[in-house]
């Protein structure tokens, strides 16, 4: 039994995410809406909107849908294995 597959939103209105964590929830990270990592950014800005925030399992579950991107994503994938790493949240706001 296979598992429905997750449709991304579409990112064409982002121009960066922001990325802000730790106990004082600093600005730790950005990423950029660029052509060669724009299915990273859909898939941070799905975990955002379904979650609110990126915890741990929800990273693990980003990686999963970006185990197709290739390298092409290595961005997204570096910020959801730090989180799974530092067992931190991240809070995300999107620039338009």
């Amino acid at each position: 039994m296979s598992t429905p597959a997750t449709t991304l939103p579409s990112v064409a209105h982002v121009r960066k995410l922001l990325f802000y964590g730790g106990p004082h929830s600093q600005l730790v990270g950005e990423l950029e809406n660029r052509p060669e990592q724009e299915r990273g950014v859909a898939v941070l800005y799905h975990l955002a909107l379904r979650y609110g925030v990126i915890s741990p399992t929800a990273a693990r579950e980003g990686l999963a849908l970006l185990v197709t991107a290739g390298s092409a994503d290595d961005a997204a994938r570096k910020i959801l294995e730090k989180v799974i790493v530092q067992g931190d949240f991240l809070a995300v706001r999107v620039l338009r």
